[in-house]
This record gives C-alpha cells, structure tokens and sequence, in this order.
C-alpha cells in the first residue's frame, strides 16, 4: 500500500465544523470503526495495519493515538487468530497508549481494548506485560472519571483470573493493597462502577486468604475486622461467598 492509498484510508470522512462537538466526534468515532473493519474485511495484509497502527500509537497528535488504540481493538474482534499470533506487537503498544502521559481517552480505550485482546488470547503469554498492565491499572480504579473507574475494574477483575502460578505472588501483594479500594467502590456513586467493584471484588477474593500465622493483634488482622464489619453490613452476600469458599 503506498502513502497516498493510507492517508486516504486511514482519515475519517470530514464533518462540518458547524455541528456539535460532541456528535462530530461520535460521528468520527463510527466511521473510524467502519474504516478498519473494511480494512479487514478486504484481508489487508496485517503487517501494513499494524505498521500503520504502530506508527499512531506513537504518534504526537493525541487524536491519533486513540485511533491506534481503536484498531487495536477492532483488529481483536475482526482478527483474533492474527492478534494471537502478534500479541506481543499488540501489547506493546496498548500498554503504551496505557500509559499515555497526556491523554485520558487514550488510557481509556487502552484498557478496553485490553480487556477484549485478553479474552481472546486468556491470558496466555502475557510474560512481564502483566506487571505494567496491573501497576497501571490498580492506579486508575480510584480515578474521578467514571468511565475509567470502571473500565479499570473489569480490567482488573479480569487479570485475577489469569494470574495464574508465576505471578500470583505479585498480584497477591497488589490485590492486598487495592483492598481499601474495592470496600470503598462497593458503594461507588455510580451504579455501574459499583457493580463492576462487586463483581472485581468475587475474583480477586481467592487473593484475600489470610495466612494462619498472622498474629491477632498484626495490622492485617486489625483491617481483616473492617472488612468483616463493612461487608457484613452493606453485602452481607459477599461475606456469604467468603465463608462459602473459606476465604475468611
């Protein structure tokens, strides 16, 4: 494919700056979706998709960063067997757009474009990228914007259950220290948030076991009684699933 034929494909169809900021992004937004899934659906060879993918993610313009991190995800749905086969290329750059320094929008669509590539690889072969991707994540599900928080907990949920052996340990120290978070987002202002905590909460639950050699009067005992306390009170459900599964 020469320049011209990506700087045709890859711009969204103009929309007049008259309209509402808001609708000429969604509007963006769509046909941007309906750009690469042409692109797919032609068998584009994957190489020049993720060249050129490679090339926005990095890019300066934050509006193209997203766009990266849109494709990503579309190329997840449309081309799982290829993303598969390319996932470190593909992690590399969601876990860049994750940390992007500037731009909320791009951190968000990072985390839901990574939360559908992990499904369809589960969440094998992830090797030090899990680390990044749950440092990172742990710090987005106390954030003020919404979509984030929850973007953030279905994230995390989702890397509970493919820990697995080699970073159990690691993730155990992670889930002990978002403890704090999780009681509080149980009871998020917004509803969806707080039911995305809940469900966090019941995977990340086999991580809360206590160690028979705690002390009584250790720390982990003194926040073990909030958390008896709180969950007794606001989802005594939850404290039902923990003595079902012998967790407390």
């Amino acid at each position: 494919m020469d320049q011209r034929q990506r700087r045709i494909l890859g711009q969204p169809l103009s929309i007049p700056t008259s309209q509402p900021k808001q609708k000429r992004t969604s509007l963006i937004s769509f046909f941007s979706k309906v750009s690469w899934k042409l692109r797919f659906q032609k068998r584009e060879p994957l190489k020049n998709v993720l060249f050129i993918l490679a090339e926005r993610a990095r890019d300066p313009n934050a509006n193209k960063r997203h766009t990266a991190m849109r494709g990503l995800g579309t190329m997840a749905r449309e081309a799982p067997d290829k993303v598969r086969k390319h996932k470190k290329i593909v992690l590399d750059l969601l876990v860049y757009g994750l940390y992007d320094p500037v731009s909320l929008e791009v951190i968000h669509e990072s985390m839901k474009t990574l939360t559908v590539v992990l499904g369809k690889i589960q969440g094998k072969g992830l090797g030090s990228f899990f680390i990044d991707i749950t440092l990172q994540t742990r710090t987005l599900l106390d954030d003020e914007n919404d979509s984030l928080r929850y973007s953030a907990f279905v994230l995390f949920g989702q890397l509970a259950a493919f820990a697995g052996r080699k970073w159990k340990k690691f993730f155990t120290g992670q889930v002990k220290q978002t403890r704090d978070s999780l009681l509080i987002h149980l009871q998020d202002r917004n509803p969806q948030v707080a039911k995305a905590c809940k469900t966090t909460f019941r995977a990340c639950s086999p991580y809360l076991k206590l160690r028979k050699e705690y002390s009584f009067q250790s720390e982990e005992d003194q926040r073990n009684t909030k958390l008896y306390w709180q969950l007794s009170h606001y989802h005594p459900e939850i404290l039902q699933f923990f003595y079902a599964n012998k967790i407390l």
